[in-house]
């Protein structure tokens, strides 16, 4: 009934009939991040926020699962007739990732093949139908300009609501068929590629392995909001392909284009003119410790780069895309560990502060994830902070799938490109841009990520992904082993109660919870004295902070 309903509606408007873009449907069209009132924390928040907004908007709704795959399919087909091209070349000229890329037909050919496909695996349909009510919801939002949806609702067109749950896993291993599903239902969880367990990926669970971007050329898949240039950012996905020196990168600081200095990087030899036996593939070691013998910092070093989430930048981490406001932190590491058969990374830093906090001296950082869980414990020059944060989101349910620390084999698929002589950044006390150390490396790509290896000791050194960041190895810094294994203990004492003065998002044995937190009076405080008094106010707030308690040994460093 609602096909021959959705079908009346479009010849009661006439199939493709034009509709004039406003000023504020264009002005919509141009804005690439959804104002405040429009997000929400998560996946479920996000969509029970937009499905009000639509609730108040739309005269007929229907909850996702009121819907067959087929009537959505249906509907999006009505939409696709009657998109305004006004918008479809803004979203273009932008690589804005709302440009629907493909022809109706096109559209229709992939549908019958999920049809056929789920047909043969029912239990892909929930996941199918969930991906279709997203996709729907934003069609009827972005590709129609609010004249033409004022029209659909005289007539009585019915829209879908969004799921308001999570989303749901994709899967359980059976065939190429439907893994061909899974990516198009999963394609937005791309960091589970490389970010659920290892051993979730050695059997070969569907989503846990990259597909291949070179089947695409729709790329980059969010859109490339902030308009980076080739140098900065080059997708496996987009055309035309990535060629050597291309997507480098370098040390960034801030969105803008031209705030990142960018390495220097030559051409040596394209991939089918250099001898395979010299060519190392990007495989991490299963154990490793990352050190200078000298014991100095620098062994490992990074700027990383990740959603901001909260003012000051002390918490936040990489994500897997670009969209919104990016935090950017360079590092030095005394020391990096890793064991993927403990699902575990440790990394300790030294911070160099940036934006209002430049001025300050650097502060200490260790950042720790065992399992699905990250404990990021700040010293703040007076006070400790520990933040106990989730990683994954929780983004899909049934069963739960959670976020873990990078496969060792992350990159076993990556396309080789060829080999570059390239500026290496901060190891072996060099500098950044023109003043890294030069080096052969071979250079590879995947999706979003680089990745370069030394020919000569047959080691990873260098990864850069421009919304994640920049990591360099000493490729004499590296040991397969930990001697310490208790470097990995978890909780940390510092995340406990009693531990550090500010503890965001732990519970008292220290695990992680989204309404518990204590301290966050200290952070307020000592964002203003920042602010106010600059590095001469820290005394002042130390004796503030430690009035109460003479006993507590937390040194001052300044």
């Amino acid at each position: 009934m609602r096909t021959l309903l959705v079908s009346a509606v479009t010849l009661l408007l006439g199939g493709g009939a034009s509709a004039s873009s406003s000023v504020h449907d264009l002005r919509r069209a141009r804005t690439k991040q959804p104002r405040d009132v429009y997000r929400g924390d998560d996946q479920t928040s996000m969509s029970k926020v937009l499905n009000q907004h639509l609730l108040r908007s739309e005269k007929s709704t229907l909850p996702c699962e009121n819907w067959s795959t087929s009537e959505l399919q249906e509907f999006m087909a009505t939409i696709a007739e009657h998109r305004t091209d006004d918008l479809q070349q803004i979203y273009r000229s932008a690589d804005d990732r709302r440009d629907m890329k493909h022809s109706l037909e096109d559209h229709k050919m992939h549908w019958a093949k999920l049809n056929h496909i789920v047909g043969n695996h029912p239990h892909l349909y929930t996941p199918q139908q969930e991906a279709h009510c997203r996709e729907a919801v934003m069609w009827w939002t972005h590709h129609l300009v609010e004249e033409k949806r004022g029209l659909f609702r005289v007539k009585g067109l019915t829209v879908p609501l969004l799921p308001e749950g999570s989303k749901k896993a994709c899967g359980r291993g059976e065939g190429d068929d439907e893994q061909h599903v899974c990516a198009y239902i999963n394609e937005k969880n791309s960091c589970d590629w490389c970010h659920s367990t290892q051993a979730a990926h050695d059997a070969g669970v569907p989503g846990t392995t990259p597909p291949d971007a070179l089947k695409k050329t729709t790329g980059p898949d969010d859109g490339n909001p902030h308009k980076w240039d080739r140098k900065r950012r080059c997708d496996q996905d987009q055309m035309p392909r990535c060629q050597l020196c291309e997507g480098v990168g370098g040390k960034a600081w801030s969105d803008k284009n031209e705030d990142i200095d960018l390495t220097t990087c030559e051409i040596v030899a394209n991939a089918s003119d250099v001898d395979p036996k010299t060519v190392t593939q990007p495989l991490y070691p299963k154990v490793f410790t990352v050190k200078r013998k000298d014991g100095k910092q620098g062994g490992y070093s990074d700027t990383l780069i990740g959603w901001q989430t909260d003012p000051f930048c002390f918490g936040f981490f990489p994500q897997n895309d670009s969209i919104p406001t990016l935090c950017y932190r360079s590092e030095d590491s005394l020391v990096k560990y890793y064991d993927i058969t403990k699902e575990a990374t440790r990394i300790d830093y030294t911070i160099h502060n940036q934006g209002v906090f430049g001025i300050f001296p650097n502060i200490t950082s260790t950042i720790l994830m065992v399992q699905d869980t990250m404990w990021i414990q700040n010293h703040l020059w007076v006070v400790d902070q520990c933040i106990c944060s989730n990683p994954s989101g929780n983004h899909c349910e049934n069963p739960p799938c959670k976020s873990y620390v990078h496969h060792w084999d992350t990159f076993k698929t990556a396309q080789y490109l060829g080999r570059e002589r390239i500026g290496v950044e901060w190891i072996q006390d060099h500098g950044t841009g023109k003043s890294g150390k030069m080096m052969e490396l071979d250079h590879f790509i995947l999706w979003s990520h680089h990745v370069w290896t030394d020919p000569v000791s047959r080691r990873l050194v260098r990864a850069w992904k421009p919304f994640n960041g920049l990591q360099n190895y000493d490729p004499e810094a590296w040991v397969d082993e930990i001697a310490d294994p208790s470097v990995f203990e978890a909780p940390p004492a510092k995340c406990k109660k009693g531990g550090a003065k500010i503890r965001i998002n732990c519970d008292d044995d220290g695990h992680y919870h989204p309404k518990k937190s204590e301290g966050l009076e200290h952070l307020d405080a000592l964002f203003m004295i920042a602010v106010t008094k600059g590095p001469e106010g820290l005394s002042e707030f130390s004796d503030m902070l430690y009035a109460a308690h003479p006993e507590s040994d937390t040194a001052i460093v300044i």
